[in-house]
């Protein structure tokens, strides 16, 4: 994965982000996360949903998923540049968490390619 500035235009559901989680106001650095869609759809410029995948089950209270803005963040890939590991990973965090339904078939899909290509070998 190469890093790349980012442009509001580029980010789609599904790029693998580098960005800053915050807490309580105080960022606790830079995670990798997965863009799971506009703040406000109404809105674009509002900033973006995101998961910090490898902090576990996405959710608010743990602040496992919250708002980024683009400027604050670096794009890494894109959700089929995974591993299946990290595919399976995201797929099972993001189950029902309300907005995330796009993502989470992305990422479960591909992980099901995976394997299977993984397997016929």
């Amino acid at each position: 994965m190469t890093d790349a500035t980012t442009d509001q235009a580029a980010l789609t559901a599904g790029t693998i982000v580098r960005c800053p989680r915050y807490i309580n106001g105080e960022s606790t650095g830079l995670r990798k996360a997965v863009v799971l869609g506009l703040w406000n759809e109404d809105n674009p410029k509002g900033g973006y949903r995101v998961y910090f995948y490898t902090l576990g089950p996405a959710s608010f209270s743990p602040r496992t998923a919250g708002l980024a803005f683009a400027r604050e963040m670096t794009v890494l890939g894109r959700l089929e540049d995974l591993s299946e590991r990290t595919l399976t990973g995201i797929y099972k965090g993001l189950n029902l968490f309300p907005g995330s339904a796009y993502v989470r078939n992305r990422a479960g899909s591909h992980a099901y390619r995976l394997r299977t290509a993984r397997r016929a070998r």
